[in-house]
């Protein structure tokens, strides 16, 4: 994947915009996963993808051959995310309504786009936890990469992983057991 998406890069500084229909495609669900946990709002984080490929477009010259190609277009939607994150967290302040709910300063993720799994991950989890975890099952990299993306070690990546999945784990049997008692109780 890294030669291909240098390849289309590097097409695209050469002026074939076609290339970034090809950019898109390999690493559009990468950048979604990547951008979701820092602004943990789903429409937000589309948005944020999108800009992202229209600032490549924008500065695709910056760009230099032998680079990492993903880690260049991810350092863009960072970016883009936090730039969003701030822009956005001195409107939550004011702008907060009944839809939405906050968590730490953050949006929660659409509850109409949520599963009760993401749901439960996006409250119990830490947010790098979190990271990993939609990195990893949603946005499907390899531990590896959410390791070389995230500049942590291998193993830190593969035990916070676990250890995120133990807490979700652990927090449905917990949900599950308090349901259990309250249907007791109304028998």
């Amino acid at each position: 994947m890294k030669e291909k998406l240098e390849k289309a890069l590097l097409e695209l500084q050469e002026g074939n915009t076609d290339a970034l229909a090809t950019i898109y495609d390999l690493t559009s669900k990468g950048v979604f996963t990547f951008v979701l946990p820092i602004l943990k709002d789903y429409a937000l984080a589309e948005d944020v993808m999108q800009q992202t490929y229209v600032s490549i477009y924008e500065k695709i010259s910056l760009y230099e051959k032998g680079s990492n190609p993903r880690n260049w277009i991810l350092t863009i939607a960072k970016n883009l995310a936090i730039n969003e994150f701030n822009k956005n967290k001195r409107v939550v302040a004011y702008d907060y309504d009944e839809n939405q709910s906050l968590q730490d300063g953050l949006y929660s993720l659409d509850p109409n786009l949520n599963t009760p799994t993401i749901d439960l991950a996006n409250r119990v989890l830490t947010e790098e936890e979190f990271k990993i975890v939609t990195m990893y099952a949603i946005g499907e990299y390899k531990h590896r990469e959410i390791a070389e993306i995230l500049n942590l070690p291998l193993g830190t990546v593969t035990w916070k992983y676990k250890n995120a999945l133990e807490k979700i784990r652990k927090e449905k049997e917990k949900l599950r057991k308090n349901e259990e008692q309250r249907l007791a109780k109304q028998a």
